[in-house]
């Protein structure tokens, strides 16, 4: 038989659902789906998990519409575009209405100032001009999620030209 005191040692002796949801939820946000993912790989019930999630909502502990907004403001600051965005955050768990909703806020004028600051922060007006350079500019603004749009009016010229 156990000790008391190995109950304490042990601090997954006895671990409830909520308890575990909260372990993580204050490591870092998660959103509903990945924590539901978390808890059922714990081994814990579907239902169980299920009342879990539902108790975090009411009691603020879960908001994906709020963690992706924050998840995009973050992107966005690091240099991506709208569907870098939109990769990043489907890979998160956040249901693609919640995301398009998150992305619909941002108009196309906050990727292009986010596209500026990239290419600012990466490379200099001069170096731009050359070639090599600027098709290299493309490509990274084209692999960070930025529309062929953007990245034309920024640059000035399109993939092909390239």
């Amino acid at each position: 038989m156990k000790s008391p005191q190995s109950a304490i040692r042990n601090p997954q002796f006895s671990l409830t659902p909520l308890d575990y949801a909260y372990r993580l939820l204050a490591r870092r946000a998660h959103s509903e789906q990945e924590l539901a993912d978390k808890l059922l790989a714990k081994g814990f019930t579907a239902i169980a998990v299920t009342r879990t999630v539902a108790r975090l909502k009411t009691q603020g502990y879960l908001d994906d519409e709020r963690l992706a907004a924050e998840q995009a403001e973050r992107l966005r600051a690091r240099g991506f575009g709208a569907e870098g965005i939109k990769a990043k955050l489907g890979q998160k768990g956040l249901a693609p209405a919640t995301v398009e909703q998150t992305l619909e806020a941002s108009a196309e004028n906050q990727d292009l100032d986010s596209a500026r600051r990239l290419l600012a922060s990466r490379f200099s007006t001069d170096a731009l001009k050359q070639a090599q350079i600027h098709a290299r500019a493309f490509r990274l603004l084209l692999r960070r999620g930025y529309s062929q749009e953007v990245v034309e009016s920024l640059l000035g010229s399109s993939a092909e030209d390239i």
